[in-house]
C-alpha cells in the first residue's frame, strides 16, 4: 500500500497520539527471511513545482539467496513511483536499475524501463534508530537502521528513443522520507546494477502455476510462498 490513508491512535511512552486520515504506507515480506544485505526507500510527502495529487515513491534493492541447493546470491532492485492515477515501475524485467548506497547516510538510484528514467537522491545526518530483523544466523537480532528524516529528490522523464532525457515529468523533493539499511556486513559504499537477460524478461509476464511446479519439486520452493 503505497498511498494510503490511516485513522487510530498510537501509545507510546504512556502518551497516546491519535491521528485521522494520515498518509500511510505498508508491505508484506513475502520470503522466508530478509536479504543478505538490502537497503530501502520510502516516502508519500513530496512536493514540487507542477506536482499536483498523490505521489508516493517505493524503492529497495538487495542481495538475496536463489532458491536452490547450493548457497547462491544475486542483487535485486526496484524502484515504484504513484503519480498522476499511474504507476512508474523500474524492475529488472522491464530494464535495469543501477544504485550506489553507503553504509549509513547516502544513496543515489536510477533506473530506465524503456519508456521512463527515474533519479532519486537521499540522504541524512540523522544518526538513526537500530531495528530488529529476522536473521539466518541468529534469529530476529538488530540488523538493521532506520530514520524517517531523510532528505529525498525525485525526478522523472520521459525516455527518448535514443536513452536520453526527455520531457520531464516529475520533480519532487522531500524532508520526511524513509529509509533504511540493513544485513551486511556493510564495509564500504555497494554499488550494484540489476538487470535480465531478454529473453528472460517477457517470459516472467506468462501465467505460471507455481504450487503445481513447486508440489512437483519442494526442495526448490522458496520459503513463504
Amino acid at each position: 500500500m503505497g498511498g494510503g490513508l490511516s485513522t487510530g491512535w498510537i501509545e507510546w511512552d504512556g502518551e497516546r497520539i491519535e491521528f485521522e486520515n494520515a498518509p500511510s504506507y505498508s508491505e508484506k515480506n513475502w520470503g522466508g527471511g530478509f536479504p543478505r544485505k538490502w537497503f530501502w526507500v520510502q516516502c508519500n510527502v513530496l512536493e514540487g513545482e507542477g506536482a499536483s495529487g498523490e505521489i508516493a515513491l517505493t524503492a529497495a534493492g538487495g542481495l538475496r539467496q536463489i532458491p536452490g541447493i547450493t548457497e547462491t546470491f544475486e542483487n535485486a532492485a526496484l524502484i515504484g513511483v504513484h503519480y498522476g492515477g499511474k504507476f512508474y515501475e523500474f524492475v529488472p524485467w522491464n530494464g535495469f536499475v543501477n544504485w550506489e548506497v553507503t553504509p549509513w547516510g547516502y544513496r543515489f538510484m536510477s533506473a530506465d524501463n524503456g519508456s521512463y528514467l527515474v533519479e532519486l537522491e537521499a540522504k541524512t545526518d540523522d544518526p538513526g534508530t537500530p531495528l530488529r530483523a529476522p536473521t539466518s544466523e541468529a534469529g530476529l537480532s538488530q540488523a538493521c537502521k532506520d530514520t524517517c528524516f531523510g532528505i529525498l529528490t525525485l525526478k522523472i522523464w520521459e525516455r527518448r528513443y535514443d536513452g536520453s532525457k526527455g520531457k520531464i515529468i516529475l520533480d519532487v523533493s522531500s524532508d520526511m522520507a524513509a529509509l533504511e539499511v540493513g544485513g551486511g556486513p556493510w564495509f564500504s559504499t555497494w554499488k550494484g546494477k540489476t538487470t535480465m537477460p531478454p529473453v528472460i524478461g517477457p517470459a516472467l509476464g506468462l501465467p505460471v502455476d507455481l504450487d503445481g511446479i513447486f508440489n512437483a519439486v519442494p526442495l526448490f520452493k522458496p520459503p513463504g510462498l
